[in-house]
C-alpha cells in the first residue's frame, strides 16, 4: 500500500475504490492511486471472489458492500468504512475500471483541503484537451456541458461539470449526511451537490482527465437506467430543491 502521510496539512485522505467485478483492472487502478492519499481499500459490490484472490495476494484491505443495490449503496459503504473505521478526514472516490476518472485530481485538491473544504468535485472541461486525447465522447461531451452549464445556473453551484466521477467528501459533510434518505443508484452522484449546496457547505472544483480509450463503464445514452433516463430524474430533484422539498 501507498501510505505516505500528508504531513504539511496533518490530514489523513483514504481512499475508496468502488468495485462491481473490476478485478481484472483493480491492480491498475491501485497503481493509479496518488502517493499523497495515506491509504486505500475497495470496496466490491457484487458476490464475486476473484478479486479476493488478487486482493489477498497483493495484501489490499478489501470489504464487500452486502446491500448490492449499485452505486450509491456503493458510496454509501465506503464512506461509513473510511470515516468510522479508518478515521479518515477526507474520502476520495475512485472507480475500478482503470481509474478512468484520474485520481491524481488529489494533487489539485491540496489547496482546498488546507482551507477545510468540504466536497471537491472534478470537471473534465477544466481539462478540456486533455479529455478529448483520452476519447470523451462528442456525443456525451456537448449534452453535459449545456446541462451543466444550465444547472450552474439554476442552481448557483460554482461547478462546471455536474455529472462526473471523482470527488471528495469531507468528514465534516459526512457528518451531515443522512445515508439512509439517499439514493443507491446512480441519483446519489447528483444528490451530494444538491445536498452540499442546501448545507451551505464549502464546494470547490479541480481538473480531472477521464480515460475513455481503456475499458470502463459507462451509461448508455438511452432506454431504461440510462443517462437520459438519469438526468431526467436529476431535473426532477432540481424542482424539489428550488421548492425547498426534502431532497
Amino acid at each position: 500500500m501507498k501510505l505516505n502521510t500528508l504531513k504539511k496539512i496533518k490530514l489523513k485522505l483514504v481512499a475508496f475504490i468502488l468495485s462491481n467485478n473490476s478485478y481484472e483492472s483493480i491492480e491498475y487502478t491501485v497503481n493509479k492511486i496518488p502517493s499523497i492519499i495515506n491509504d486505500f481499500f475497495i470496496s466490491e459490490d457484487s458476490e464475486d471472489k476473484n478479486i479476493l484472490k488478487i486482493a489477498k495476494k497483493n495484501n489490499y484491505n478489501l470489504i464487500y458492500n452486502n446491500n448490492l443495490k449499485g452505486y450509491g449503496s456503493n458510496v454509501k459503504n465506503s464512506l461509513k468504512y473510511a470515516f468510522n473505521e479508518l478515521k479518515a478526514d477526507y474520502a476520495i472516490e475512485v472507480h475500478g475500471d482503470h481509474a478512468q476518472f484520474d485520481p491524481s485530481a488529489t494533487y489539485d485538491a491540496v489547496k482546498y483541503l488546507k482551507e477545510d473544504c468540504d466536497f471537491i468535485s472534478g470537471s473534465r472541461f477544466l481539462k478540456f484537451r486533455e479529455n478529448m486525447k483520452y476519447g470523451y465522447p462528442i456525443e456525451r461531451m456537448v449534452p453535459n456541458f449545456f446541462i451543466s452549464s444550465i444547472e450552474r445556473i439554476i442552481l448557483k453551484i460554482p461547478l462546471s461539470d455536474f455529472h462526473q466521477g471523482f470527488k471528495i467528501y469531507s468528514r465534516n459533510f459526512f457528518k451531515k449526511m443522512r445515508l439512509n434518505d439517499m439514493s443507491d443508484d446512480f441519483l446519489f452522484n447528483f444528490e451530494t451537490i444538491l445536498l452540499a449546496k442546501k448545507l451551505n457547505l464549502k464546494i470547490a472544483e479541480v481538473p480531472v482527465v477521464a480515460n475513455y480509450n481503456l475499458p470502463h463503464t459507462s451509461h448508455k445514452l438511452f432506454g431504461k437506467n440510462s443517462a437520459f433516463s438519469y438526468q431526467i430524474k436529476t431535473f426532477k430533484l432540481i424542482y424539489k430543491y428550488l421548492k425547498k422539498s426534502e431532497i
